[in-house]
């Protein structure tokens, strides 16, 4: 439809610029509108990607569909539904999904339907006929189509039913086909919301037993506030919405007490039974206590001063991070430069009001320092050294006003963050050490520690250069992609058989020196800023195919200015097959820690302590194993 519409005003003449309008404040969209209705987001990548994901899903659906052996029109359609269901128990119920066919009446009728061969999925469509609001005449109506979805899981014998009308005549259709099957309602739906990791509770609907107050609705902080009031009963959960990550994957889940349960997003119905499997599972496990799950959510809480935390690095707002970044610039009076080579820094500065943060814009065109100041109401205040303005777009911001808006992201140690005058941060103790016997020490015989970068020069006794060598054998394409803006110092791709892609990034420090000498040992602030690099780079693994095309811009930059070639090994070419690849193919993603100034025999806890909950944080979020190589 988008696509129809933009070329139709392109070879139509005096039609003007073409212009989609959607309601940007509904909350109810799923994840791939939300990310086209961003302000000035870039459609040709964001349907790239959603396209993408669809040619992968399609191979799935396809095996799926093999499952119906009767031709079906409602399959063909491409069904799409919204990820919710209710659930019924089915202990003394009798399965019978042909008996559906009962289930029209005079307001509507069946008008397509099929049964696949297991006959444990009946999936079939109605058409109704409603009275029009504006005249009491029997003659008008409004003519509707609506889905019905019924899964029968015989492991758990739990029935998932999933109805698009609004008035979901629901019970009807369980009665037909699993009469006295039992609703699960109340406390077991809420095991919905078990193990996902880093939730972060947005709505949090109460039932209370107050004289004048039956129900509240609670965002934010206050969500905390009502913790106490459920553990001792003062409080029912009525309804529940939520994001965490789950298996390394960003999911959304809502739960009422009423029986539903539900996702914001919609996908094909063979996801829509792994779906409703998953939350079935999680609805029998008697070992799940909700109101645990409510306890170690990630909590919030407004800063008046920031934390006496180490801070381990920072980052662009989310706002930013979603958005085509070539399109995005930093400019003062007399430069420009694109947001793919700057980056955010803390600053080795002293602060002296624990109200205060200093960072740094980096950039090839220097350091340029700001702070970031609570104020108090929820608010902080930047300023910068220099006038500095951010172009998103065709509309500039001052940089300030901009980050006064959406500050940056800021990652401590104890995996909790920072975002403006807030602080997220986890209940569960992440205070354990990583295991020693899964560091690699390397022998850096020959190289001087002390040297990070391998710089355009190629400093072959850099710590640079010596990781890209010692891994130069193991990969088809490493790339040097060192300086600001980078997603790592070094990013290595193995290529197998064209439909599986290994990425590994690799973040290498250096060893500071000390009367002159470079000497591996146990200090912790060796640790802080190359794990806060490795925190960073995770976001990357959310859209693979963005990180490939990122590294193509970055190169076409690099030669641009007439240096060095960013590719150590490989060639352009590759990278711009690997980005097609990277479409449909499977991945296995690392991130590795490369800092010689840790010795392992003098490791200490303190560092092993902020290593494990850095490797706990990308475990989470990512599902990916953190890798530790650091000196003899």
């Amino acid at each position: 439809m988008l696509q129809f519409t933009g070329r139709f005003t392109r070879t139509t003449k005096n039609v003007g610029d073409a212009k989609f309008i959607a309601n940007i404040a509904n909350p109810n969209v799923n994840e791939s509108l939300e990310e086209l209705y961003k302000e000035d987001s870039d459609w040709n990548n964001v349907i790239s990607s959603i396209s993408s994901k669809k040619i992968k899903g399609e191979k799935a659906y396809q095996e799926f569909r093999e499952e119906f052996s009767e031709p079906s029109k409602l399959l063909d359609l491409g069904l799409t539904p919204s990820i919710s269901t209710t659930v019924y128990r089915m202990r003394i119920a009798k399965w019978s999904p042909e008996r559906f066919i009962r289930f029209g009446s005079k307001q509507f009728q069946i008008v397509d339907s099929v049964i696949n061969d297991e006959k444990d999925t009946l999936v079939f469509s109605i058409k109704s006929y409603l009275p029009v609001g504006w005249t009491s005449s029997r003659e008008l109506f409004d003519e509707s189509w609506d889905l019905y979805i019924a899964f029968y899981d015989k492991e758990n014998d739990l029935l998932f039913i999933h109805s698009s009308a609004k008035d979901g005549l629901v019970k009807r259709l369980v009665k037909l086909i699993a009469e006295d099957a039992t609703q699960v309602k109340g406390e077991y739906v809420f095991r919905a919301l078990a193990g996902l990791k880093r939730l972060k509770l947005q709505n949090v609907g109460l039932n209370k037993n107050k004289k004048g107050l039956r129900y509240s609705m609670h965002t934010g902080t206050e969500i905390n506030e009502q913790i106490p009031d459920i553990e001792a009963n003062r409080a029912k959960k009525s309804n529940i919405f939520g994001k965490g990550f789950e298996n390394g994957k960003l999911v959304s889940i809502g739960c009422s007490h009423k029986g539903k349960v539900w996702a914001m997003d919609s996908d094909s119905l063979d996801q829509w039974i792994a779906w409703c499997k998953g939350v079935g599972k999680k609805i029998l496990d008697d070992r799940i206590d909700t109101n645990e799950v409510m306890k170690t959510a990630m909590q919030t809480e407004e800063l008046d001063e920031f934390p006496n935390i180490p801070a381990l690095a920072i980052d662009w707002p989310i706002e930013i991070l979603r958005k085509n970044e070539m399109k995005i610039s930093i400019k003062s009076a007399t430069w420009e430069e694109t947001l793919i080579n700057c980056e955010l820094l803390l600053s080795d500065l002293p602060v002296t009001d624990p109200k205060e943060i200093k960072f740094i814009l980096n950039n090839e065109y220097g350091k340029h320092n700001i702070s970031m100041r609570i104020k108090g109401g929820e608010e902080v205040a930047i300023s910068l050294e220099s006038n500095l303005d951010i172009k998103i777009g065709e509309q500039t911001t001052s940089l300030a006003e901009f980050f006064e808006e959406h500050p940056p992201t800021i990652f401590l140690s104890d995996t909790s963050l920072i975002d403006g005058a807030f602080r997220y941060y986890p209940n569960e103790d992440y205070a354990y050490k990583y295991d020693v016997n899964n560091i690699e020490d390397w022998d850096w015989n020959g190289v001087d520690i002390s040297v990070e970068s391998q710089t355009a020069n190629k400093l072959a006794n850099s710590v640079q250069y010596y990781t890209i060598h010692k891994i130069l054998n193991e990969y088809d394409l490493i790339f040097d992609d060192d300086g600001a803006g980078e997603i790592a110092d070094v990013v290595a791709i193995k290529n197998i058989d064209n439909n599986r892609l290994v990425v590994d990034l690799f973040h290498c420090k250096y060893c500071s020196k000390k009367g002159g000498v470079a000497t591996p040992g146990a200090r912790v602030d060796d640790v802080y800023q190359v794990v806060g690099q490795a925190e960073k780079s995770v976001k990357w693994f959310s859209d693979k195919e963005k990180l490939i095309l990122r590294l193509m811009e970055r190169e076409r930059g690099r030669l641009k200015n007439g240096r060095t070639s960013r590719i150590e090994k490989g060639t352009f070419e590759d990278l711009a097959n690997l980005a097609r690849i990277s479409r449909y193919a499977d991945f296995k993603l690392g991130v590795s820690i490369v800092q010689p100034a840790i010795s392992k025999a003098k490791v200490s806890d303190d560092q092993l302590t902020v290593i494990g909950a850095t490797a706990a944080y990308i475990d989470e979020i990512s599902g990916v194993k953190l890798r530790v190589i650091i000196n003899k």
